[in-house]
Order: structure tokens, then C-alpha cells, then sequence
């Protein structure tokens, strides 16, 4: 099990170079927030991650494999006007 720092610092890093807030509930709830490289903006949002299903390297790597994911079809369907119209 990863201390709350721990989890805070490898799930911020992991997204780099988007920049990226991890907040961590007193429930035991992760919070990420993708932001704009260049405005700041929030990008992406992702609540009530439980922090008791991350337990070892594979479950961050899946989440953080997750979450990339969500980001980028994010970013396709923004890309794609006739997405956008949908």
C-alpha cells in the first residue's frame, strides 16, 4: 500500500507533461484533474477513485493507462467537428 504522498507525487508525474492535480479525500477518495498545458484549464476530470483499489505498481499503471485514454478520446471527439455536432 502506497502512502497518500506517495500516490499524490507517481500519479501527478505520470501524466507529464500535462500537468496534473491529484487531491486525496479523508473518505479515501482520489480526485485527478488533467489541466491545459497552456491555459491551465482544466481538461479532464476523474473523482472517486478509491485509493484502497490501488495496492501495487500494476493498479496505478492501469489507472493511469485509464485515464490517458479517457483524455485522448476527449481530445479526438474535440478534434472532430462532426463529433462535436453530434
Amino acid at each position: 500500500m502506497f502512502s497518500h504522498n506517495e500516490l499524490r507525487h507517481i500519479l501527478e508525474k505520470a501524466f507529464a507533461p500535462t500537468p496534473c492535480r491529484c487531491t486525496i479525500s479523508q473518505e479515501g477518495t482520489i480526485t485527478l484533474e488533467l489541466l491545459n498545458p497552456e491555459s491551465h484549464a482544466r481538461e479532464l476530470l476523474v473523482p472517486g477513485i478509491p485509493v484502497a483499489s490501488l495496492t501495487g505498481g500494476r493498479d496505478l499503471a492501469a489507472l493511469v493507462r485509464d485515464v490517458k485514454e479517457r483524455a485522448s478520446r476527449r481530445h479526438a471527439a474535440a478534434a472532430d467537428p462532426v463529433k462535436r455536432q453530434g
